[in-house]
């Protein structure tokens, strides 16, 4: 935890910079397992590298995974599943939260501007985490997305945990948890130096304005 503020640092390929995220307060390492990522690491990468990761939990990140797909990454060690969907294919989460329970999943929901969640996907996942909308992408856009949604939704449905990302960097972080409220959020494009690259100096700037 950084101030008050749950940090998972998403897009890592390497043990190197889990650790530098480790050692900046981060509480989750996101490793994303979707091949048209440009941050994807195959299963079996995270798998050689688990050894060497820090001790915090690892979020597997999918997008309409299959129920092979979600057999592996459980067999893998995951603590949480992360999977994002389009609200327009309730079945994937569906299958997610019956595979892995809602405990241990994450929704992302693909939810357009006009869209709002229906009652019975909500029930499917204790942690939901809202991203900028994008029509031809499932996240990693690296814009900022509808905070006063977010907000919203945060409010609206206490008992979850809101999970805010999209574009978030140093320079809007702090500002985007006085907005939302946020209390949980998710860094990626915003503290690299390139696409799966961590950067040192923007992670130790992301916890600096965190606690100001």
């Amino acid at each position: 935890m950084i101030g008050s503020v749950r940090v998972k640092v998403c897009g890592l390929t390497s043990a190197e910079d889990a650790a530098v995220a480790a050692g900046i307060g981060a509480d989750f390492l996101g490793f994303i397992l979707y091949p048209k990522s440009p941050r994807f690491l195959p299963l079996e990468r995270f798998t050689a590298l688990r050894p060497r990761l820090p001790a915090l939990p690892h979020v597997a990140v999918l997008v309409a995974p299959t129920g092979e797909e979600l057999a592996a990454a459980q067999a893998a060690g995951f603590a949480f599943f992360q999977v994002h969907f389009s609200v327009t294919e309730p079945e994937v989460a569906r299958r997610a939260a019956a595979a892995v329970g809602a405990a241990r999943l994450w929704l992302a929901p693909k939810l357009p501007p006009e869209a709002e969640l229906a009652p019975e996907l909500l029930a499917l996942a204790d942690t939901w985490l809202l991203d900028t909308y994008r029509a031809d992408s499932f996240g990693g856009t690296g814009h900022t997305g509808d905070w006063a949604k977010f907000g919203r939704y945060r409010e609206g449905h206490p008992a979850k945990r809101w999970i805010l990302a999209g574009g978030l960097t140093a320079e809007n972080a702090a500002a985007a948890v006085a907005a939302t409220g946020a209390q949980t959020i998710d860094v990626n494009s915003g503290v690299e130096s390139a696409p799966g690259r961590k950067d040192a100096g923007k992670l130790a700037a992301l916890r600096a304005a965190l606690l100001r």
